[in-house]
């Protein structure tokens, strides 16, 4: 592993590196000759890493100027020699994933109070701020490369807009573990303007931000909404 590198995904790679003003936090896109295999030995394609960081940027920006929700600060955002990278001032706390359970019920509040001044937040407009069609992961995961990439919304959607995270788990949630404050919602990549049924309660348990065994699986009713605003063009190859 790379001097400073914290963690690899099929998608992105991490790090943590100290700095005479304070440490900061690095995510960037992989390379393709990253690209790793699968336990079949098939390539796994990664899905519009580029264009969710760069929406993560915008979002944060957008979140920053008309919300108090704390987030992390961007000190940097760039494209270098096909990567795109995003380096903020690392955040104190733990994910709320690691505290007690018995500790969560205060913390869960405040997230529900932050997820309302999101939803106050409206927009005309579908889609992520960069103009991706950057759809919540259990939702992309649910769409071939090509469908998803081909995404294009409907000028008039027949639904209420609000502003989503579309990734609110415990592990995007960090919080002072002494105070029990929220110190940042991390994580915006899916971030935009959706029917408010994209954003759902994962941060109330442990894990990723789609159904576990047991759990209602909710993608099949989103996309039968994906559906009702997706251009025809979009449609007719097979969403």
């Amino acid at each position: 592993m790379e001097l400073d590198c914290l963690a690899i995904t099929h998608e992105k790679k991490y790090y943590c590196v100290e700095g005479s003003h304070g440490n900061c936090y690095v995510k960037r896109s992989v390379t393709r000759d990253e690209w790793i295999t699968n336990w079949k030995g098939e390539i796994v394609d990664p899905r519009m890493p580029m264009e969710r960081l760069k929406n993560e940027v915008a979002a944060i920006n957008f979140v920053r100027t008309h919300t108090n929700i704390p987030i992390p600060t961007v000190r940097a955002a760039f494209e270098d020699r096909g990567c795109y990278y995003i380096i903020t001032d690392e955040v104190p706390g733990v994910s709320l994933s690691q505290l007690p359970d018995a500790q969560k019920a205060m913390v869960i509040e405040e997230i529900e109070r932050h997820l309302a001044v999101l939803r106050g937040i409206t927009s005309t407009t579908m889609g992520g701020f960069c103009g991706a069609a950057c759809v919540p992961y259990r939702l992309a995961m649910a769409l071939s490369p090509g469908e998803l990439a081909a995404l294009t919304f409907k000028e008039d959607v027949p639904h209420e807009l609000v502003l989503c995270h579309n990734d609110l788990g415990q592990h995007n949630v960090l919080v002072d573990e002494e105070t029990l404050k929220i110190t940042a919602i991390i994580d915006w990549e899916y971030a935009g303007f959706y029917p408010r049924e994209f954003e759902a309660a994962f941060f109330k348990r442990r894990g990723p931000s789609a159904a576990l065994k047991g759990e209602e699986d909710d993608v099949p009713r989103l996309l039968t909404l994906l559906d009702d605003c997706v251009q025809k063009e979009s449609a007719s190859a097979g969403v």
